[in-house]
C-alpha cells in the first residue's frame, strides 16, 4: 500500500501553498495544507518553484484521492496510470476546502498577488469560482492545449461552463445536481408535476428557508422567465414568478407542504428529513441518492415543474489550467484530458453519484436503475442559477415565499412586491 501511494504523489519536500482552514482534511498520501490558525485570511508562504516535470493539482475534499472509497481509489490509479504512460512526470495534489477563507478560489487569488510560485498548475473549480477566476484574469485559456468539447458529445449543462467570458477556460469533468426523492409506498405514479405533488397527500418539502431561493429560481426560470433585458438590467415577471407561488399557496393550503418547510436551507437537509420520514417527498442531492444503495423504498425523477419532463438543476465541476509555463501548459492539458477519457469518466461520476459531461462517459455506467435515471435527467440538466442571479433574484423571491407560506398576502401581490424590491434596491 506505501508503495502504491508513493507512486501517486511525490512529495517534493517544499510546501507548495498553505493557507488557513478552519479544519484540515486529511488524507493519506496527499500533501495536506499547515494546519488551521486564528485567522481567517488566506496565509500563502512563497516557495521555490516546482520541479518542470511535476504538476501540481488543488481539488476538493470531494474529489480526494482517498483510498477507502471508489472514487478516491479510481482517482488515484488514474493519476498512476498517467505517471506511467508519462516516464519522469509526477503530479502532487493539493487539498483546499471549496469555498471560505481558505478555499480554492481564495487561496487561488492570494497566491497569485503574494506569492506566484505557490500557485497549482491545474485547480478544480464550480461554476461560480471559474467565472469569478476568469474575471480576475487568473487561469490560462485551454486554446490549442485540448479538444473544445461539442454537441452532441458532450451534455448542454456541461458545455454551458466551457466558456467564460468568451473565453475556452474549464474542461468539464462533474456535475453535482439535485432530484426530487419520493417514497414509492406514497406515490402510486412518479410525481413529475405540481398537480402531481397537489395530489398526493403526503408531505413534499423543498428548501424554502434557503435565501437565495434556488429552488424556486429554478421553478421560474423553467417556465421561462426573464432574468434581465438586452441592456443587462433586470426584469423578472411577475405573473410567472406568482404562478411559481400560487403552487407554494395550493400546496400548503392543502397541507402537502408543511410549515416546517421554511427550517430547511439545503437539499442536504430535506434529504435528511426525508429519511427521518419526516416526508414523503424532498429536494434530494443526486449523490446522496444514489449513496443510498438503490432501496426500493425510495425512488428519484427531476424537480417537479407546472408540466413534464421537469428540471434538474446542476453544478458542474471543471479543470482549468492556472500555470502560464507553456511546458507545464502542455502536460497540464495532457493530464485534464486524460482526466476526462470515458474509459475513467464513467465509472468515477458513478462512484462519486454525479452527472457525467459526456455520452460516452454516461454508457460507462452499470445497466440498471441507477443508470436509467441518469440518462432521464440529462436531458433536463440546467446550469444552477449564478452568483449574480442568486445575489440578485434570491433574497427578494425568498421574501414571497415567506410571505405566502405565511398567508400575509396573495401569490400576485407577493410577485409584484419582490419584482418592485429587485428593480428599485
Amino acid at each position: 500500500m506505501r508503495r502504491f501511494l508513493t507512486t501517486i504523489l511525490i512529495l517534493t519536500g517544499w510546501l507548495l501553498a498553505a493557507c488557513a482552514t478552519p479544519t484540515v482534511t486529511t488524507i493519506p498520501g496527499v500533501a495536506n495544507d499547515i494546519p488551521p490558525t486564528a485567522t481567517p485570511t488566506p496565509q500563502i508562504i512563497a516557495s521555490p518553484p516546482s520541479l518542470p516535470n511535476t504538476i501540481t493539482i488543488w481539488i476538493p475534499p470531494t474529489f480526494a484521492p482517498d483510498l477507502t472509497t471508489l472514487a478516491g481509489t479510481l482517482l488515484a490509479e488514474r493519476l498512476t496510470a498517467f505517471k506511467q504512460a508519462n516516464p519522469g512526470i509526477s503530479v502532487s495534489l493539493r487539498l483546499k476546502e471549496e469555498s471560505g477563507p481558505g478555499g480554492l478560489l481564495e487561496t487561488l487569488t492570494a497566491a497569485s498577488n503574494a506569492a506566484p510560485a505557490a500557485l497549482p498548475d491545474v485547480v478544480a473549480l464550480d461554476p461560480i469560482a471559474l467565472n469569478s477566476a476568469t474575471l480576475k484574469d487568473l487561469l490560462s485559456p485551454l486554446d490549442g492545449l485540448v479538444a473544445e468539447p461539442e454537441t452532441p458529445e458532450w451534455y448542454d449543462h456541461a458545455l454551458s461552463t466551457t466558456r467564460t467570458n468568451g473565453g475556452f477556460l474549464g474542461l468539464p469533468f462533474a456535475s453535482e445536481a439535485d432530484v426530487l426523492a419520493y417514497r414509492t409506498d406514497e406515490y402510486l405514479t412518479t410525481p413529475l408535476t405540481w398537480s402531481d405533488i397537489l395530489t398526493m397527500p403526503a408531505p413534499f418539502i423543498f428548501p424554502a428557508g434557503d435565501v437565495s431561493a434556488a429552488f424556486t429560481i429554478s421553478q421560474y426560470l423553467a417556465l421561462d422567465g426573464p432574468l434581465y433585458d438586452e441592456d443587462g438590467l433586470p426584469i423578472p415577471d411577475p405573473a410567472i414568478l406568482a404562478e411559481v407561488l400560487s403552487f407554494y399557496s395550493s400546496a400548503y393550503t392543502s397541507e402537502v407542504i408543511p410549515l416546517s418547510a421554511r427550517q430547511y436551507v439545503s437539499a442536504a437537509e430535506t434529504w435528511n428529513a426525508l429519511q427521518a420520514e419526516e416526508a414523503a417527498s424532498a429536494v434530494a442531492p443526486l449523490s446522496d441518492f444514489l449513496a443510498n444503495g438503490g432501496s426500493d423504498a425510495i425512488a428519484a425523477a427531476p424537480l417537479p415543474t407546472r408540466s413534464e419532463p421537469g428540471v434538474c438543476p446542476t453544478k458542474t465541476w471543471s479543470w482549468a489550467i492556472v500555470t502560464r509555463d507553456p511546458a507545464l501548459q502542455d502536460l497540464a492539458g495532457q493530464l485534464i484530458t486524460w482526466l476526462t477519457q470515458p474509459e475513467f469518466l464513467g465509472p468515477w461520476t458513478y462512484a462519486l453519484g454525479m452527472l457525467p459531461p459526456t455520452t460516452s462517459a454516461l454508457a460507462q455506467w452499470p445497466t440498471g436503475a441507477h443508470s436509467a435515471l441518469v440518462y432521464n435527467l440529462v436531458t433536463v440538466a440546467q446550469p444552477q442559477p449564478s452568483a449574480e442571479v442568486l445575489a440578485t433574484f434570491g433574497p427578494p423571491f425568498h421574501t414571497a415565499i415567506e410571505a405566502v407560506l405565511d398567508g400575509i398576502v396573495t401569490p400576485s401581490s407577493a410577485a409584484l412586491d419582490a419584482v418592485q424590491a429587485i428593480q428599485n434596491p
